[in-house]
């Protein structure tokens, strides 16, 4: 049987932190057959994701002697991102037909979705705020660029999932002037 690595990413209630998790089957190869195991975190600009962000690498350490639990937790996440990451093991004796890397869009909307429930509660403790003109506006306008950066991450898109939390990100940073 060939081996297949894969990994889920998961970003919870603290948007500076985004665990990786390696769901690689070592079945059939053992974790001792491997050399080393590196996480790639490439932004939409095509720089890397730095862990620790004074690190002089391209590629964060998630060797298995480090973490042995097969969990890394990120956590400098300053912002939401749209992250292609990629995982690669290097084997020591590889085996014909196995993949050792895998990439997959990860989408990070973490900073976006607590804006969102505070307009929310804005609303609930202050029904008259959202007759001020262009509160549903922009409240919609930034629902639809969550939506946005969903969609086209769904879609394997980057670049769009990037520009929507770009976006997102310039109408929280005017929400005194639209909330």
């Amino acid at each position: 049987m060939s081996f297949t690595a894969s990994f889920t990413a998961t970003q919870g209630q603290d948007c500076t932190q985004l665990t990786i998790t390696d769901t690689s089957s070592y079945a059939s190869e053992a974790k001792s057959t491997f050399s080393s195991r590196r996480l790639y975190l490439y932004k939409a600009d095509g720089t890397t994701f730095k862990f620790p962000s004074s690190s002089t690498t391209d590629y964060i350490d998630f060797s298995f002697a480090l973490y042995p639990a097969d969990s890394i937790t990120i956590t400098n996440i300053d912002k939401d991102y749209a992250l292609n990451v990629e995982l690669i093991l290097v084997s020591n004796a590889p085996v014909s037909g196995s993949v050792y890397n895998i990439t997959q869009l990860v989408l990070l909307i973490c900073y976006t979705s607590k804006f969102l429930y505070s307009v929310c509660e804005i609303a609930a403790s202050n029904p008259m705020r959202v007759n001020q003109e262009g509160f549903y506006d922009s409240w919609g306008a930034l629902q639809t660029e969550e939506d946005a950066a969903t969609k086209a991450a769904t879609y394997g898109d980057l670049l769009s999932a990037d520009a929507a939390l770009n976006r997102a990100a310039l109408i929280i940073s005017q929400s005194n002037l639209r909330f």
